[in-house]
């Protein structure tokens, strides 16, 4: 339900990154050529995999970083359900008592590197599927961040930037928590083949 803009912003790092430093066997995979292993390698997702959230969480990466998509995906995550002792007020009245929350994350990028060097072209991906969220977003217990996050692209030498989503669902337990999940991951996957779709169009135009 509430879509915002992120002033969190973490430290920079490197595209494609390595190894995570918080643990050395999470390791960067990259989907464009391994989708199959889309499944096996988000740790982070394996326990919910029962719930139909994570299934379209997979197929919303297979489309990211398929042949379809001018997008790839180079990090994302979920932490386990729990109770929300601090859920924002406007929550916490729709619920009798403390609400359980999920929080997920994913960090998108141009396949073309060089876009993602340019500002201004990064901050047009940004405010497209921040405005794109805003208009189409469900009327369920969610909330999204939309940012950005510095990257030094090796293959390019240069700083730039991906940006990144940050979701928050809640729900009177789990089960719950996770229908809305789904609907918050629906949304995006829509907004983002929209946005990929429209730059498609503009770049096949005639200059």
């Amino acid at each position: 339900m509430f879509v915002e803009y992120d002033s969190d912003i973490p430290p920079p790092r490197q595209h494609p990154w390595t190894e995570s430093a918080a643990n050395p066997d999470w390791k960067y995979c990259d989907f464009k050529i391994h989708p199959d292993r889309i499944p096996f390698v988000l740790e982070d997702f394996s326990e919910w995999s029962r719930y139909p959230a994570t299934t379209t969480f997979f197929e919303m990466l297979i489309w990211l970083n398929g042949p379809d998509s001018i997008l790839e995906s180079n990090d994302c995550g979920l932490r386990p359900p729990r109770q929300d002792h601090e859920s924002p007020e406007v929550i916490r009245c729709s619920f009798e008592s403390d609400p359980t929350v999920i929080h997920a994350r994913l960090a998108i990028l141009f396949r073309d590197l060089a876009w993602n060097v340019s500002i201004p072209t990064i901050n047009g991906l940004k405010q497209s599927i921040h405005d794109c969220l805003r208009q189409n977003f469900p009327d369920w217990p969610l909330a999204i961040k939309v940012g950005d996050w510095v990257h030094e692209f090796t293959a390019l030498g240069k700083e730039g930037r991906v940006v990144t989503l940050r979701f928050w669902s809640w729900g009177d337990d789990e089960a719950m928590a996770m229908v809305n999940l789904k609907a918050a991951f629906d949304a995006t996957f829509a907004c983002l083949r929209w946005v990929s779709d429209g730059v498609k169009k503009q770049s096949q135009q005639p200059k």
